[in-house]
């Protein structure tokens, strides 16, 4: 269970659990658990992107990568 203290009180974090985009601003709904498996714990420095902006990084890594594809001559 994950929880903040306020004043020497455990307060539950509750589901849903919001974060902003780092590239949009929009605020969306994170699963917790996930973000903590995938970043052993460190919760500190974590961004998460929302679907649209995740969708538009990749297909810009895509884009990016498409002219460094090495040839090889057979």
């Amino acid at each position: 269970m994950f929880f903040i203290k306020r004043k020497g009180k455990r307060i539950p974090i509750e589901d849903p659990i919001y974060t902003t985009c780092p590239m949009c601003g929009v605020e969306h709904p994170v699963d917790l658990v996930d973000i903590t498996l995938q970043t052993d714990g460190d919760l500190e420095n974590v961004q998460v992107f929302c679907e649209r902006c995740t969708e538009k990084r990749a297909l810009a890594r895509a884009g990016a990568n498409r002219g460094k594809e090495v040839q090889t001559n057979e």
